[in-house]
């Protein structure tokens, strides 16, 4: 993961600029869709490899998310606004774990297959209701 993300992080940040975030942002959002999923589906040495470079693509839209993030707030209240939405995020994935647990005890397979599908409807609903402003 690590080495994907250090050969698209550069180019993703020029590429940003020239197209705007909104395709890095849903390319990351896929991509941590695609994860669990190709975690799963690995049965062998070369699958966990494609496994983990999808992993390391979940970074290639970062800076352009982080950036949007800031966008929506008022230039006034943008700590606050961007503090606020990092302990909201906090909050809403603190139960994960032991949600994921719980599904475990269905079959090992389960926690990433349900990652995989609200990341999926996730990333559809972000397709369907954000716009670039860049």
């Amino acid at each position: 993961m690590f080495t994907t993300t250090l050969l698209i992080y550069l180019p993703a940040s020029k590429a940003v600029e020239r197209v705007g975030r909104r395709p890095f942002i849903i390319a990351t959002f896929c991509a941590f869709a695609l994860y669990p999923l190709a975690v799963v589906s690995a049965h062998d040495f070369a699958g966990l490899v494609i496994a983990f470079i999808i992993g390391g693509l979940r970074e290639i839209g970062e800076p352009a998310r982080k950036a949007m993030i800031v966008d929506f707030a008022e230039p006034r209240l943008r700590a606050r606004s961007v503090g606020l939405f990092y302990l909201l995020r906090s909050l809403a994935i603190t139960p994960a774990a032991a949600v994921g647990g719980l599904l475990w005890k269905i079959s090992p397979q389960t926690p990433f297959v349900v990652a995989g599908v609200f990341g999926v409807v996730g990333s559809f609903v972000f397709m369907a209701t954000i716009r670039d402003n860049n």
